[in-house]
């Protein structure tokens, strides 16, 4: 799952600035030495659902080896991939740094939750990048993972002039796992203060467009404010005993999850008694591990002028890093809301523009197994890593550390564990198992059924 906010500490030259003058409107609270980004991950039981396609566009190795096609005027068309309610970007990096004659295309993860942009670790030591002084993050769950200062390495939007520099990266190889594809690299806030963004996550498109131009009147315009470079607005939750609460939410592209909610705001409202049943199991995974929560709905969100019913909802606990201990904000609102709209960012005029499409009034869904799936490093094999006791999964036999081979007699392949994880959804799914427990191949038949 992508759902944290990730603490990292950078010294003071590498402190990220858009170089557009939006940060004169954010509060750092935090001093030079702390970059604050949000990577939230929220994958093993994160609702998908259909994703679209890139927009109709050249193979990436082509979109690297190509002269960018001159862009309409004020708006830049840019083709993004939606994978577990995650917007990807191909972007084109040097494939080496020693000469930026070659282009190599990488998948980045798009992060309204990041306070600036990074690298992976490994994708820069691939590229030969000259590695400066370490730093460690942390994020939801509570490990650190490793991270160092890049000499600024150029990346340009694929088939655009886009250009963003990168200077730091972090290992995001644990995300690997349980994503069920390989995270390149982040673009975070300097990024997207630069222009006014909009995400039309049906479209399978993103919108770069010129701020001294852009107009929308039609859609919902929502306040934003900023801290550590975060976009927060502020959020009313209606609970099951009829009361509301109110509070301040990090609006986060890189979470795949609807609503998810921290300790302290939770213990404060005493929310785990009062949105009627919920569920224990994994909520996801940051770049500080795997963080459990409680699943729950709550029967209304209203974001501003937008109400959204029946919403599923993780209540975090003691083991998700940022999420157990900040009294700060409440919550984040992820992509699981988000890509219901078409969702517009102005850093600048400190606004978020909701416009409604086809998808909008889709129900809020969650995995409906019992079982959270996850892979291996390379992705060849799916794992089982927990089973919710009561659950269609449990009941059909599945056990933690069963080794799924096949799908319905399809063996495991790179993008097996994404397809299983949209069926898992749906309520009355039947999936046949074929298990490697031991040294024996057991079937186990699932068939799944609601549990929140």
């Amino acid at each position: 799952m992508f759902s944290t906010d990730l603490a990292v500490q950078v010294p003071e030259e590498t402190t990220v600035s858009s170089g557009t003058k939006p940060a004169e409107s954010v509060e750092n609270t935090y001093g030079p030495l702390v970059a604050r980004v949000a990577l939230a991950l929220a994958i093993a039981v994160a609702p998908v659902a259909s994703q679209a396609p890139p927009a109709t566009q050249a193979p990436a190795a082509a979109l690297c080896a190509t002269a960018p096609a001159a862009a309409p005027a004020g708006v830049t068309h840019v083709p993004i991939e939606v994978s577990n309610n995650h917007v990807y970007v191909k972007v084109c990096a040097p494939s080496s740094v020693a000469s930026a004659k070659e282009a190599r295309p990488l998948d980045f993860l798009l992060d309204t939750g990041a306070g600036a942009s990074f690298f992976d670790l490994a994708t820069a030591k691939s590229l030969g990048a000259e590695l400066g002084q370490s730093f460690t993050a942390r994020g939801a769950g509570a490990g650190t993972v490793a991270g160092a200062q890049l000499r600024k390495i150029p990346i340009t939007l694929a088939g655009t002039t886009v250009s963003v520099p990168v200077a730091n990266a972090i290992d995001f190889s644990g995300l690997t796992p349980r994503e069920g594809r390989v995270v390149e690299g982040v673009l975070g806030y300097d990024f997207l203060a630069r222009f006014v963004v909009s995400i039309d996550y049906a479209a399978g498109e993103l919108r770069l467009h010129d701020r001294t131009t852009f107009r929308d009147d039609r859609a919902t315009s929502i306040p934003i404010t900023f801290v550590d470079n975060h976009p927060h607005v502020e959020a009313e939750i209606r609970l099951a005993d009829g009361e509301a609460v109110r509070g301040r939410f990090i609006v986060d592209v890189g979470s795949s999850l609807a609503l998810s909610l921290a300790k302290p705001f939770v213990e404060q409202h005493q929310l785990r008694t009062r949105v009627g049943k919920t569920v224990r199991r994994p909520g996801g995974v940051g770049v500080g591990g795997p963080a459990d929560a409680d699943y729950g709905r709550v029967p209304l969100l209203r974001i501003g002028g937008v109400e959204l019913g029946d919403v599923v909802t993780l209540m975090f606990g003691d083991n998700a890093g940022v999420f157990s201990g900040t009294e700060s904000w409440g919550g984040n609102i992820g992509s699981d809301i988000l890509r219901r709209f078409v969702v517009t960012f102005d850093y600048q005029g400190r606004r978020m523009l909701l416009s409604p499409h086809a998808q909008t009034a889709e129900p809020f869904e969650s995995d409906m197994s019992g079982a959270n799936f996850v892979g291996n490093a390379d992705l060849t094999q799916i794992l089982v890593d927990f089973v919710v006791p009561g659950s269609a999964a449990a009941d059909a036999g599945l056990r933690k550390g069963d080794v799924v081979i096949a799908v319905d007699g399809q063996p495991i392949r790179s993008r097996s564990l994404l397809d299983l994880r949209q069926r898992l959804r749906r309520e009355g799914e039947r999936v046949t198992f074929s298990i490697r427990r031991d040294a024996s191949i057991v079937p186990v038949t699932v068939t799944t059924r609601r549990i929140i």
